[in-house]
């Protein structure tokens, strides 16, 4: 990192030589920080409730180009809804190629007025997001599809808070099937190898699959898979020996794979051990019972009871569960020492082999893992901790620790 020293003579001076030199960095530079060279001084100011005294930080200008709105693709996801993309000429932001750039749902196509052919300036949020800025020529002439762009059902405009999102209404749509397999056979879900959304599509479309349980007797048409490109004896019999192994599993997996909108793999876990493994006793759930369950509001517990009480999913659960065996997780001794604290990690990890294993580490310990920093925030993990991402900038502006690995392995007292 370059320094430079300044006084109120050159501030100015040396904050237009930084904004032209950071053009030619190997690295990209998003905003600069002003900070005082005496560090004892300038900590002994204190801080207000949101920012250090003793620096300033601020970011550049988004790099915005103009180009041609070329036109909107509408893209179907497991959950229904239908996102705009807005697709345009090329243009060269922040050293890539940029060309597509999501808009979010139906409001924010309506509030720009996006019409093919407008001249419209695009820019990348935080250097990496390519987003609209504006809309130079607002014709308004993007029509919203009535029917789904994956399977020709019909669509719905929803209203919720104020914001208009595209839903396709078929339940058979295959844009939500696939979506839906692919988490389910994810390796947080029921953790199947060989199953990538390339051979999921493959195996919809030649209708050896329709519903979860499906997937779990593939062996009727082994002949057939053995002779797809890219299948052959050998690739058959791994994946074979990976869904065996995974109908050993745990409720709190077969309520995160199949999809339940606003269960994680947290929100799971506490679900299951909030019924004790009784898949019986969540399914009778009410929103109420529902909704007293640590961090399960009353929107969410509404939406998870009205999912598992639909009929046609409900007759797929159970036809699944036939399928499988949910044992309730081995009884754990390890002391709950982060009840109650909520950490979010972000960067590289070096003392876990991933994320997840650390995220897994504080779910077991008794804390949530977050994935954004916010007022509820305990702690935020980075072993750069005096990075400037945006994560451990808001985390400075609320006061809360920014822990390396190895702090967050004192703080549970084995480093």
């Amino acid at each position: 990192v370059e320094y430079r020293p300044v006084t109120a003579l050159n501030l100015l001076e040396e904050i237009d030589y930084f904004e032209d030199r950071i053009r030619t960095y190997d690295i990209p530079s998003d905003g600069l920080v002003l900070l005082m060279d005496d560090i004892a001084y300038g900590e002994s100011l204190g801080t207000t409730a949101k920012f250090p005294r003793n620096a300033i930080a601020f970011k550049w200008a988004d790099e915005q180009q103009e180009t041609t709105l070329s036109y909107i693709e509408w893209s179907a996801s497991r959950t229904g809804l239908i996102n705009p993309v807005a697709v345009f000429e090329p243009v060269e932001l922040e050293g890539t190629t940029v060309k597509r750039a999501s808009v979010h749902n139906v409001s924010i196509v309506k509030a720009l007025q996006l019409g093919k052919g407008d001249r419209i300036r695009v820019y990348k949020a935080n250097m990496i997001i390519p987003q609209i800025s504006e809309n130079l020529t607002r014709s308004g002439n993007i029509e919203i599809p009535e029917t789904c762009p994956v399977c020709g059902g019909r669509t719905e405009i929803r209203r919720d808070n104020d914001t208009e999102a595209l839903f396709c209404l078929n339940p058979d749509c295959a844009a939500k099937k696939l979506k839906a397999f692919s988490l389910f056979v994810s390796r947080n879900a029921m953790n199947i190898e060989g199953l990538s959304e390339m051979t999921l599509e493959k195996f919809i479309a030649a209708g050896y699959i329709h519903d979860f349980a499906d997937i779990y007797h593939l062996d009727r048409y082994r002949e057939q898979i053995e002779q797809m490109e890219g299948f052959g004896k050998r690739s058959y019999e791994k994946l074979a020996d990976s869904i065996e192994r995974s109908r050993q599993t745990t409720l709190a997996r077969v309520l995160y794979a199949i999809g339940i909108p606003g269960v994680g793999e947290a929100n799971a876990r506490v679900i299951s051990a909030y019924f004790h493994n009784d898949l019986q006793a969540v399914l009778a759930a009410t929103p109420e019972e529902l909704s007293e369950i640590e961090g399960i509001g009353p929107v969410l517990a509404g939406a998870i009871a009205d999912r598992l009480s639909d009929p046609a999913g409900r007759a797929n659960l159970e036809k699944l569960m036939q399928e499988l065996s949910a044992a309730a997780p081995e009884t754990d001794e390890t002391p709950r020492i982060f009840e109650g604290k909520t950490f979010v990690i972000t960067g590289k990890v070096h003392r876990f082999d991933n994320r997840d294993a650390l995220k897994e580490y504080i779910i077991k310990r008794g804390g949530k893992a977050a994935g954004s920093v916010s007022a509820r925030t305990d702690y935020l993990i980075n072993n750069d901790v005096n990075s400037n991402s945006a994560k451990n900038k808001k985390a400075r502006q609320l006061g809360i620790p920014v822990l390396s690995e190895e702090d967050f392995l004192r703080l549970a007292g084995e480093d």
